[in-house]
């Protein structure tokens, strides 16, 4: 008994990772607007199948659901942990094959300092991995004289639209939040970039946001990155161009056949963060404006105010 109350709860320890893995990558990509890396598609691929299979695995009593779910969670905690050490270590040398120009290297969120999208895929695949580990020893000790008295339905049914169902609920609460937030805020316009949506020190802002959407191309000190970004330190197009062209530049983006381009990479537009608004895009350039250049001559038509 003991053994079958362990292998029920993997099982749809199982199935709920799965589908919370799922909506939330897809609340990260849709709702929050963070642009998914290669490594991040790999993950992707490796772990929608397992929503659907294990939910389907579980209504068929397949006892042969860890063998077909196995292949894709092991491969899959294999890509995320290479993917959280090729961001927080030196291990590997940085990949230049990401899609529409975002590095792998990219952490879009880094709760508590360490927790970041590939660690969370990590321990989902983790969880999943042991969920089917779990059935396995728990059909293999079950004695071949008494298959005829095992129960017609040893994995239950119900729990699977209830799982589905709340984390789907969960999935539209936040989008229904974000929706509000969202509505709630002022956008700003090119002509009359308002301050108030912005801290005291919008050139301390502007170097966060820098950091957290535009140093893996540019760099941290604007040195650019050899087949990513160009440098912006001494940039001539930077120091040259007027806050408003530069804030279409960044909000626009660049494809990498632009003639100004030099780097031979798509920039994405707002550097693949479609949350940025333009008043934090604005904070961005007083920040390349004030530390980046700050021994060069400013052009007569740049604003200070």
């Amino acid at each position: 008994m003991t053994v079958r109350f362990d292998a029920r709860i993997g099982l749809y320890g199982a199935l709920l990772t799965a589908w919370i893995g799922m909506m939330g990558s897809l609340y990260f990509s849709e709702v929050q607007g963070f642009v998914p890396c290669t490594l991040c598609w790999y993950q992707r691929i490796l772990l929608y199948p397992l929503a659907a299979l294990i939910a389907l695995g579980i209504w068929h009593q397949d006892q042969q659901l860890p063998y077909l779910v196995l292949p894709f969670s092991l491969l899959g905690q294999g890509v995320s942990i290479y993917h959280y050490l090729l961001q927080k270590t030196t291990l590997f040398a940085a990949p230049t094959t990401c899609s529409v120009a975002i590095p792998c290297t990219t952490a879009w969120i880094n709760w508590f300092g360490f927790v970041t999208i590939p660690l969370l895929a990590m321990f989902g695949f983790m969880i999943i991995t042991l969920g089917m580990l779990l059935i396995m020893p728990a059909k293999a000790e079950t004695p071949m004289a008494s298959q005829a008295h095992r129960p017609q339905n040893p994995w239950p049914r119900w729990p699977i639209p209830i799982v589905i169902a709340v984390v789907v609920g969960l999935y539209t609460v936040g989008v229904v939040r974000a929706t509000q937030e969202q509505a709630a805020i002022p956008f700003p316009v090119i002509d009359n970039l308002p301050r108030d949506t912005l801290s005291r020190d919008p050139v301390a802002e502007g170097g966060l946001l820098y950091a957290q959407a535009c140093a893996s191309c540019h760099g941290l000190q604007g040195e650019g990155v050899s087949g990513l970004g160009s440098p912006l330190v001494g940039s001539a197009s930077v120091v040259e161009s007027t806050d408003r062209e530069l804030l279409a530049l960044i909000r626009d983006g660049r494809p990498a056949d632009a003639l100004e381009n030099r780097s031979g990479m798509a920039m994405p537009p707002r550097g693949g963060r479609p949350d940025l608004s333009d008043a934090q895009i604005f904070a961005i350039i007083r920040y390349l404006r004030a530390e980046l250049h700050t021994s060069f001559s400013l052009p007569a038509h740049y604003n200070q105010a």
